[in-house]
């Protein structure tokens, strides 16, 4: 039927369904999880395929820039940017989904219980893990007994399959002759759920799905298994509910090669959705390949979105359009129908989107919306490839099996023709159950000489920015990069380069503030199809890696709650705390809750950075909520870009210096410095527990709204006695509620810039040039029209109480400590240089170090001639942490390196000097 005698028919559909809608079903609880961490690699074919287990495929954590899914793998090139799991269905009337696209998760690491609970509803961090086997470690484990760690903890307890070798059903007994069932030459395996935490993209209650991934690939002489990734996600219903009318989907962001010239497409004869080329070459791939999902045990529906088109043909948003593509309905619930770009055509309703042959041009593709040839914009499109409708009892499963296929021809139909040769390939081995046996990759024949290593040296000291090299070899195409902790290269990451080089910021695998070992080895390879010639692997080296990160906890820097009126140790009652972890001495304040839960710190809108900004310049500040400022007038402020009213404030803040003391406060040079506020509504004269406006801010993780405050911007004035002068000049004008009147406030002194100007903003016994010859730059509080904000956490209607301090710390301490020079054997030691901050400068920045006991310390600065170009400390020094002060404003830009020598001990760290 036409859309026109479809249209009353969908009309009673939405009406019924909406009044389901209306009803509420019993829920499951959602936890507090945090989003799992872990990921791994499908690696031993010509596809390297990056598994999360937050429901997204290809893109998370490491890969978030369309490196996920590389094919053909050694050349680095990859058909799609990112993808994930979608699944949604109805609860008693009510709607409930779970979905994973780009960053917006909605699975968590675990199962559930019978009951479809979390087995800790605070924590899924104990499943936070993607098991890995290959025929290969299995085959090695039989011939040596050399096991993986994986091979050794096969989870069988959470569904991953064994083939029994001891006689006792239900069990994993490796050494009585239990296998891991592997699917193809290579499987992974973890489990996930739905509840594991409120979902922020669908805004729908949890299902109580648990879904038990295996992933596999298979290396082969067939282009079209050695090429292709395949999948089987097994959802279970936990739930004491059934979900009936429900739909799962994989949903994609195919980018073949280059995103800007792709069309999409659907054979329902195969049930294959697929993307294909507008154009005969490819910006990055060349001749266009073709790549598509086949569902093999049949396709539902495909949906596809149009940017720019009528409401409702967008990006779906929340749960409710979500279920409607997995339905193969538009977003907003309109029938797909045939022709054009399918919305609201004369053609008959469809579920499944261009549906034609484009190889013939015949029926409805995008090489022919409108049966004459007419070919549609290529763009970067989004596809939505559903199952069938299902219902889910309790405890009941479903499976969807999938393969992602790949195919290169002589043009981009000939690729799409290619495609379907490997669909029916795939699809015939699924039927007849040889896709899922076991399969050794297929032996290579050796042909090339064997590379030798030439750099980094074995043993030595490695970053982020070094590179391994090795010398070429006569006939190589590419280079095989095996790079493991294990000696037996067991669970290595694996790395193609087409040079004899590999910089290791291309490696995913290092962990920050950790000293850690690896060994790598390279291989050369021909090119072509298997079985391509290789070389033997060359011999084995090790280097020690090690990268520090500062503890930048909360989205913020060092902002902690450093006193709090009735506590005395703040972190006595809160070592889970951030701040108190990280040894800030306090609970973090800064966009994640206190443990007063009584307010947060935050910025208007997403601003964040330039709060990070503006405190990093050598000192630390407070924010003091004290009893001399509860009285209203007694403690003032001004609103700023208004009519300059004066406002009484309940805080004091204090710039405490801190350049050159090691860390220790000295409180005979703390400033005092100067509020100044702002506003989008009328200015107040009390401006103490005045929640003006809402802001969002994030709470563990959720955007929440919250009451705030008025905009304030701290400021530091001129002189040392510039807040008691606005404070006099204030008071004289009338104080609260009165006008500050900056042209007869007694403010004479004029300041020259960094360029040895004056100063032509200076106002309010403020120098608006401070630091910087950018105008209007406050050194807590934000740049611009961010400001601070105070947010009522507790939802009191009350700012934080009299008693509280909150410490603005400029230099963060650091989780690490250094390591030898030489590189021997690394070890953590409590001798270390913790940091520099910033690093990379431009002009000053502020070396940390640490010294385990007493000792006498030097403490320098060389070029990278060698040339000794500071002394930053040189005498005795206490144990403990120690701060020194870097001037680099003379210097030219390049590369530094700070030694310190104390104790017959040495120690080195990088810096990098920018103009």
């Amino acid at each position: 039927m036409n859309l026109a005698t479809y249209r009353p028919l969908f009309s009673i559909l939405f009406l019924a369904l909406a009044a389901a809608f209306t009803s509420r079903a019993a829920a499951q609880t959602p936890g507090d999880c945090t989003l799992g961490t872990a990921e791994r690699d499908l690696n031993v074919s010509n596809v390297r395929s990056r598994l999360f287990n937050t429901g997204s495929l290809f893109y998370g954590n490491s890969t978030t820039d369309g490196t996920g899914y590389l094919v053909p793998f050694r050349r680095g090139i990859s058909p799609s940017f990112a993808a994930g799991l979608w699944v949604g269905g109805l609860v008693e009337g009510e709607l409930r989904a779970a979905g994973a696209r780009y960053d917006r998760f909605e699975f968590w690491p675990g199962p559930l219980t019978e009951t479809g609970e979390l087995p800790n509803p605070a924590d899924c961090s104990a499943y936070d893990r993607i098991f890995v086997v290959s025929a290969e470690d299995v085959a090695r484990y039989d011939k040596t007994g050399l096991a993986t760690a994986d091979l050794v903890e096969w989870p069988v307890e959470l569904g991953a399959e064994v083939i029994d070798g001891d006689g006792v059903e239900g069990n994993y007994n490796l050494e009585g002759g239990d296998r891991p069932r592997v699917f193809g030459s290579q499987t992974a395996f973890w489990v996930m759920n739905d509840v594991g935490n409120e979902h922020g993209f669908t805004l729908t209650e949890p299902i109580g799905l648990e879904v038990q991934v295996t992933a596999f690939a298979v290396a082969s002489v067939e282009r079209a298994f050695d090429e292709a990734t395949f999948y089987r996600y097994r959802l279970v219903n936990r739930s004491p509910q059934a979900l009936e009318q429900a739909y799962a989907a994989f949903f994609q962001d195919p980018d073949l090669g280059d995103s800007s010239d792709d069309y999409v497409g659907t054979d329902t004869t195969r049930g294959l959705a697929f993307t294909y080329n507008a154009t005969n070459v490819d910006a990055v791939y060349g001749i266009p390949p073709a790549f598509g999902v086949d569902f093999l045990d049949g396709l539902g529906s495909t949906a596809y979105f149009l940017g720019g088109g009528p409401p409702g043909t967008g990006e779906a948003v929340d749960g409710e359009e979500m279920y409607n593509s997995m339905r193969g309905l538009w977003p907003g619930g309109v029938p797909y129908t045939e022709m054009g770009y399918g919305y609201m055509t004369d053609g008959p309703v469809t579920r499944y989107v261009f549906s034609g042959d484009p190889v013939t041009q015949s029926f409805w593709s995008e090489v022919n919306l409108d049966g004459t040839g007419t070919d549609d914009t290529s763009g970067d499109r989004r596809l939505i490839a559903g199952s069938p409708e299902f219902a889910l009892a309790p405890g009941a499963t479903k499976d969807l099996w999938l393969a992602l296929l790949f195919a290169r021809g002589t043009d981009r139909f000939d690729s799409v023709t290619a495609l379907r040769a490997a669909s029916d390939a795939v699809q015939s081995a699924f039927d007849d159950g040889s896709l899922l046996q076991t399969a050794l990759p297929p032996a290579l024949p050796v042909t090339l000489a064997t590379p030798a290593l030439l750099a980094p040296a074995d043993g030595a000291a490695v970053e982020a920015e070094s590179v391994l090299r090795w010398e070429a070899v006569p006939g190589a195409a590419f280079y095989r990069v095996e790079i493991a902790q294990a000696a037996d290269f067991a669970e290595a990451d694996v790395y193609h380069s087409d040079e004899p080089e590999l910089s290791l910021s291309r490696f995913h695998g290092f962990p920050i503030n950790e000293v850690a070992a690896y060994h790598w080895r390279v291989r050369a390879e021909e090119d072509g199809p298997r079985p391509f010639g290789v070389s033997a692997f060359s011999e084995v080296r090790t280097f020690t890696y090690y990268e520090y990160a500062s503890d930048l906890f909360g989205g913020g820097v060092g902002i902690v709650e450093v006193a709090y009126p009735g506590v005395g140790d703040v972190c006595a009652g809160a070592p889970a705390d951030p701040g108190c972890q990280a040894g800030y001495g306090g609970n973090t304040v800064w966009r994640d809750p206190n443990s007063t839960q009584d307010y947060l710190l935050t910025t208007p809108s997403v601003l964040d950075a330039f709060v990070q900004t503006d405190i990093i310049g050598g000192d630390d500040f407070e924010l003091r909520f004290t009893e001399a400022c509860a009285e209203p007038g007694a403690c003032l402020g001004a609103y700023i870009r208004g009519d300059d009213e004066i406002t009484s404030v309940p805080f004091e803040l204090w710039n405490l210096g801190n350049e050159d003391d090691g860390g220790m406060n000295d409180p005979s040079d703390d400033v005092r410095m100067i509020p100044l506020v702002r506003t989008n509504n009328e200015p107040l004269a009390d401006w103490a527990d005045a929640f003006t406006g809402e802001e969002p801010v994030t709470v563990d993780g959720e955007e929440v709204t919250l009451p705030v405050t008025e905009r304030v911007f701290f400021m530091m004035p001129d002189r040392d006695d510039g807040y008691a002068r606005f404070a006099a000049a204030a008071d004289g004008f009338g104080g609260p509620g009165a006008v500050y009147d900056r042209e007869s406030d007694g403010d004479t002194q004029v300041d020259l810039n960094a360029n040895g100007e004056p100063c032509a903003q200076q106002e309010y016994y403020i120098d608006f040039c401070y630091r910087s010859v950018v105008p209007y730059r406050a050194p807590v509080g934000g740049a611009g029209s961010a400001g601070l904000l105070v947010a009522d956490l507790a939802g009191d209607g009350t700012t934080p109480p009299v008693g509280t301090v909150v410490r603005f710390d400029s230099n963060p301490l650091l989780l690490a400590v250094g390591t030898e020079e030489d590189g021997s054997g690394a070890q953590p030691v409590a001798f270390a240089i913790k940091a520099a901050w910033p690093n990379p400068f431009q002009a000053t920045t502020t070396v940390a170090y640490s010294l385990g006991t007493a000792a006498d310390v030097h403490l320098s600065v060389y070029d990278v001639l060698g040339r000794r170009v500071a002394v930053l400390a040189e005498g005795a020094a206490a144990a403990g942490d120690h701060r020194a002060r870097i001037d680099g404003s003379v210097w030219a830009s390049g590369v530094y390196l700070v030694v310190l020598e104390a104790g017959g001990e040495r120690h080195t760290r990088k810096l990098l000097l920018v103009r």
